[in-house]
């Protein structure tokens, strides 16, 4: 497998070549596993691979990997070794993900996940069940408060700082995994939360949004009443448009600022310098904090050891319409849920490192088809940013399920030369790749279905998959190329 690496807004291959990322999350969030949950085995690689998907964010835990201190839990990494050996002979990289929501699971039988029992400090503070969804705990959680309080803090459990127990775990998983052809990278922390001192920006969230929708232009209150009184949920949720939530959002960016600034940019550096001691590879993926999903700006800046800017780091946003986790997510809003990756746009540009969305979707039903017009438009957007993606997330038999008629696509996998643009043209039913070369160079192509292919370069099948879906490559020159694929 090609190794690779970063180039400004790009990311690169030992060949030069431009390179795109498509694939999904696959999360293990359970208490006490012994082995990962999925058994990700060459039946499910083969599959992956043929739907046209690249990459594996694969969610592991704290908790799993150290579920006793200082005490790795074997089984479990041996079914992770298997998956990056998989993923070697099935040319699928995997970005090794450290997943929390919630901060930890609290020994089980509360939302959340994380964090060891050891390592989550409540302050006796006991877990409680949500009453509407399990976001909520980082409202008025007091007991998630106090545990991510003592994280940033780095205050010490058994004579050592939780921080530097998380740093000794990620070696351990560098040194494990840092020379494994299938490794992409590693993403530190899913969404970090800023533990209390997210509380006063909840309550100038709550001050602002009353102001907007009262005294607000952006928000109609006319429309918002007769949407209830009519009781139309898709026409009030439509009312609450992503530059209203924008300028609701701003009013905290100089809270998100100093958390950014004086905990998770340190935390990040800590962490990466931690696994470059023991490994020069992996991409080093920059999360976003969890207010961050809804639009709040991001602040952090390029990751850097030992005073110098680290050469392979990559920026992983998240979104997901205001609905998700609800019965109301049919209604979700893709212009909404743009504007809020237009402010991660921002950020992208800010940092110069490629991206890859770390998660979208959020459809708790993945073989509901009706909300495919709200994806198609967001994998649009992402198309025209260069972005790669990684969809939330595998239930266990999406590939067999009606996802795959969204979310297995053609699109280039490795382009010889700089790209103009590529897009999908679903009225004409075409894809379109526009890019120049400076030299003689091979690029591959991943075409879901079957189609037509008229390109100036040279073309070739690498392999053939079930239902005319195949991998191609193109040969061409130093010049201006264009490739067109016409679905049949």
């Amino acid at each position: 497998m090609d190794k690779i690496l970063t180039q400004n807004l790009c990311f690169t291959d030992s060949q030069g070549r431009t390179r795109f990322f498509n694939g999904m999350n696959i999360d293990d969030k359970l208490v006490g596993q012994k082995s990962f949950r999925y058994d990700l085995n060459e039946e499910f690689f083969r599959k992956y691979k043929e739907k046209g998907f690249n990459l594996i964010r694969l969610a592991v835990t704290w908790e799993n990997i150290e579920p006793e201190m200082e005490k790795y839990n074997e089984s479990y990494l041996k079914s992770i070794d298997d998956i990056f050996t998989l993923g070697e002979k099935y040319g699928v990289y995997i970005l090794l993900d450290m997943h929390q929501d919630l901060y930890s699971g609290y020994g089980g039988g509360f939302p959340g996940d994380g964090a060891p029992l050891w390592a989550s400090l409540t302050d006796g503070v006991e877990p409680k069940q949500p009453k509407f969804v399990w976001g909520e705990g980082y409202v008025f959680g007091k007991w998630v408060h106090n545990c991510f309080d003592h994280f940033w803090n780095n205050d010490p459990v058994c004579g050592k700082g939780l921080q530097d127990r998380y740093a000794e775990m990620w070696q351990m998983l560098a040194k494990r995994y840092g020379d494994k052809p299938a490794l992409f990278g590693f993403d530190l922390m899913n969404e970090p939360f800023p533990g209390s001192d997210a509380v006063p920006m909840i309550k100038k969230l709550v001050r602002s949004a009353s102001k907007e929708i009262i005294f607000g232009e952006k928000i109609k209150v006319g429309v918002i009443l007769k949407a209830l009184i009519k009781k139309d949920m898709k026409k009030l949720l439509d009312s609450v448009e992503g530059d209203a939530v924008r300028d609701i959002m701003e009013k905290i960016d100089h809270l998100a600022e100093k958390f950014d600034l004086e905990k998770y940019s340190p935390f990040l550096n800590k962490i990466t310098s931690a696994i470059r001691e023991i490994t020069p590879n992996g991409i080093i993926m920059i999360e976003q904090s969890f207010l961050c999903n809804g639009g709040v700006s991001q602040f952090v800046p390029p990751v850097t050891v030992n005073g110098k800017r680290e050469p392979l780091q990559c920026f992983g946003p998240h979104s997901y319409d205001m609905t998700v986790d609800t019965p109301l997510y049919k209604h979700a809003n893709a212009d909404r849920v743009k504007a809020f990756f237009g402010e991660m746009r921002r950020t992208q540009l800010r940092l110069n490192v490629p991206v890859v969305v770390g998660e979208w979707g959020g459809c708790s039903d993945n073989k509901d088809t009706s909300w495919f017009p709200h994806a198609y438009e967001l994998l649009d957007y992402f198309d025209e940013n260069n972005w790669g993606q990684l969809y939330w997330d595998y239930h266990g038999d999406d590939l067999d399920s009606p996802l795959m008629q969204m979310l297995s696509r053609t699109y280039a996998v490795a382009v010889s030369g700089e790209v103009n643009r590529y897009y999908t043209d679903r009225q004409s039913n075409i894809y379109v790749l526009e890019y120049t070369s400076d030299c003689d160079g091979e690029s591959i192509i991943y075409i879901h279905r079957e189609s037509e292919i008229v390109s100036d370069g040279e073309i070739k099948i690498i392999e053939e998959y079930p239902d005319g879906a195949k991998l191609i490559s193109v040969k061409t020159s130093a010049g201006k190329h264009k490739t067109e694929i016409k679905f049949i």
